[in-house]
């Protein structure tokens, strides 16, 4: 089944912007649906809720930059190390390390 026009759009968006603050209203928008409608589409279909993609996105860009040497502070935001943490189960350093030994 392919997926949802806005659903993808919001991808994008999220692709795009993940370094940036980004809002459920902006999603909504890029989506161009009810934020509501959006947000059972885009769980529906993914999974995950826009904000749980978005915060995948951004670990995952973080964990690039750490597997290529990357200070933590450059890779994390101040406020991102405690949702890295959770969902990894590692601070952004303790995952580093795991390169570096190798």
């Amino acid at each position: 089944e392919a997926e949802n026009a806005g659903v993808q759009r919001v991808r994008a968006f999220v692709d795009a912007h993940y370094a940036e603050p980004v809002s459920l209203d902006e999603l909504a928008k890029a989506a161009d649906m009810n934020k509501f409608v959006l947000l059972r589409a885009f769980t529906r279909e993914r999974g995950i809720t826009p904000y749980q993609y978005l915060l995948t996105v951004r670990i995952n860009k973080a964990k690039e930059l750490l597997e290529r040497g990357a200070q933590p502070i450059e890779a994390a935001q101040s406020h991102f190390t405690n949702a890295f943490k959770r969902f990894i189960g590692l601070t952004p350093g303790q995952y580093r390390e795991i390169f570096r030994e190798k």
